[in-house]
């Protein structure tokens, strides 16, 4: 069996003839080094996938696939199905450019890249790419323009919170293709914000991150500056007015002969330059606005996902993104320091009424009650990170109650208390339409029990229930101290979730005694037992699933 240095190292490939000889032989220990290899990259954690990515090496698999004929038309465009600079390290770069045919996923954030004139010669041609990550600062742009025809379906531009590159923004607006958007610290004008979004008959999903910056959009102070000039017009209105009673006056002696002589003339005129302009005046500002109307109604934006999840972004920019979304089902919104909570709540029931999923991200309790109060009533699922919950909350909810069927709930590291989870028991017991809820980071194991369990839960459609931030089942291997009911199995299957990486592992593993964790386990299975349509109970780590009979 060849080497595996050597056959990585060798910058040719191998021979067609040597392939041929080794086709047949079933490399068993180069299968099981590529497989233990390759898990790491399945890893959903973002926080833990780079961690164990750190430390994968791809060699085995580029050493299969190049020995093995099977392997390399099988193995290899899995390897590069997706390039991420952190992933690929280890791979030289005429390996790369060899291989870059098979990219779909492509990430490039890293200044390395800038060096590589070949790679991105190779990348000039790229109708294969099917995801882009770029970044407007660290590389030639201008490389990327390639073709006129574009596929990529997926898109996200991080720029350095200045002008976007000029050969960046053509090459987002030949995006024509595109289904999602990704825009962070990037700052464009209103008119360039049409040129590059308004042409994307297939755009689903438009992300505004953190950082962005539109121009051109009137600002709330604008309004005072209207105020001045309404002020200057109706003074010099007046003016005008004073001037013509002085020239009335002054000229009424000679009207009658002025009539007679060529009145009809200087009244035709007069009407003209007057009256007359100024009806021209009004009809070209209607022919304005119908242009301006027939020229929005094909911007329409297909959209059905947005996501805003920049706090600065400015009441102007929300009412024209929410006028120009009509058809969003799926609303994600942060807190934002410039517009109350009602403001954008009635802008959004009045643009957008088809909202099924709703996603708020604040700590500001007027403002996620304003948001609240003011939604369409259709919403089916509602996401709340927020720091706080009290009784005016808990009532918002409960009136969706009817409508309810989602319930997800994240105070990240807010007060924690007995009077939070009495609010969460009001919910339980209110919102019987629920299929599933889940609550993020909640207080001690023995502090819930003697809440949440001492009255029944009113969730007879329940069923997922995911609790998550409790204390850590690792010690334990994820196994309960006690009985478990015998309707419910584990699943051996760990678990981590993004929504914990708030808190580090001794601040979770503090906050229960972990002799007594499993034991909230066999209780919380024992208070949902009744549940007929539960189906599935994660905590923290630990999953369970109910018995199919």
């Amino acid at each position: 069996m060849a080497p595996l240095a050597s056959t990585l190292n060798s910058p040719s490939p191998t021979t067609d003839a040597v392939v041929a000889s080794r086709d047949q032989a079933l490399m068993i220990p180069e299968i099981l080094m590529v497989i233990g290899s390759f898990l790491p990259l399945f890893e959903r954690s973002e926080a833990g996938r780079h961690s164990l990515i750190d430390t994968w090496n791809p060699d085995h698999l580029l050493s299969a696939a190049a020995v093995c004929r099977a392997w390399r038309q099988i193995l290899t465009p899995v390897l590069w199905e997706t390039y991420d600079f952190a992933i690929m390290d280890w791979v030289p770069w005429d390996v790369l450019t060899r291989n870059i045919h098979h990219v779909r996923q492509l990430s490039l954030l890293d200044t390395k890249h800038k060096k590589n004139a070949a790679l991105w010669e190779a990348l000039t041609y790229h109708k294969h790419i099917r995801k882009l990550e770029v970044h407007d600062a660290i590389f030639p742009v201008k490389r990327l323009l390639g073709p006129k025809v574009h596929n990529v379906k997926e898109l996200k531009v991080s720029g350095n919170c200045t002008r976007m590159h000029p050969f960046l923004f053509l090459f987002v607006e030949r995006q024509v293709a595109l289904q999602s958007l990704e825009l962070t610290r990037v700052n464009i004008t209103k008119s360039d914000w049409t040129r590059i979004v308004y042409n994307k008959p297939h755009l689903k999903k438009l992300i505004i991150s953190q950082q962005c910056e539109f121009e051109g959009f009137e600002d709330d102070n604008d309004k005072d500056r209207n105020k001045t000039r309404t002020a200057q017009t109706k003074g010099k209105q007046l003016a005008e007015s004073l001037t013509m009673d002085v020239d009335s006056v002054a000229n009424t002696n000679n009207y009658n002969a002025t009539t007679s002589s060529g009145g009809a003339s200087n009244k035709r005129k007069s009407d003209d330059e007057g009256v007359g302009g100024g009806r021209n005046k009004r009809r070209r500002s209607q022919g304005g606005d119908l242009n301006l109307l027939a020229a929005r109604n094909p911007g329409i934006l297909p959209v059905t996902h947005l996501v805003l999840s920049d706090h600065r972004l400015l009441l102007p920019f929300q009412k024209a993104i929410f006028k120009a979304c009509p058809h969003v089902e799926q609303l994600e919104i942060c807190y934002t320091q410039k517009a109350v909570g009602s403001t954008i709540a009635n802008l959004v029931a009045e643009s957008c009424p088809k909202i099924r999923h709703l996603t708020l991200r604040s700590t500001r309790q007027p403002w996620t009650l304003a948001m609240l109060e003011g939604m369409p009533q259709p919403v089916e699922e509602l996401i709340l990170y927020t720091g706080q919950l009290d009784l005016d909350m808990v009532a918002a909810i409960n009136d969706r109650k009817d409508m309810l069927t989602r319930l997800e709930l994240d105070f990240g590291q807010g007060s924690k208390g007995k009077r939070r989870l009495e609010c969460i028991l009001q919910i339980l017991r209110a919102c019987s339409k629920l299929r599933e809820f889940t609550y993020h980071n909640h207080a001690e194991d023995k502090l819930f029990k003697e809440v949440m369990f001492k009255k029944a839960w009113n969730l007879p459609n329940l069923r997922k229930l995911h609790i998550h931030g409790v204390s850590s089942r690792i010690q334990q291997s994820g196994l309960p101290q006690g009985p478990v009911p015998n309707s419910w199995r584990q699943e051996n299957q760990v678990r981590k979730y993004r929504c914990c990486s708030s808190r580090s592992g001794q601040g979770i593993r503090n906050l229960g005694n972990r002799s007594l964790s499993p034991l909230f386990d066999v209780a919380l299975l024992d208070q949902i037992k009744d549940l007929s349509n539960l189906s599935e109970v994660v905590i923290t780590e630990a999953k369970y699933r109910k018995r199919l009979n």
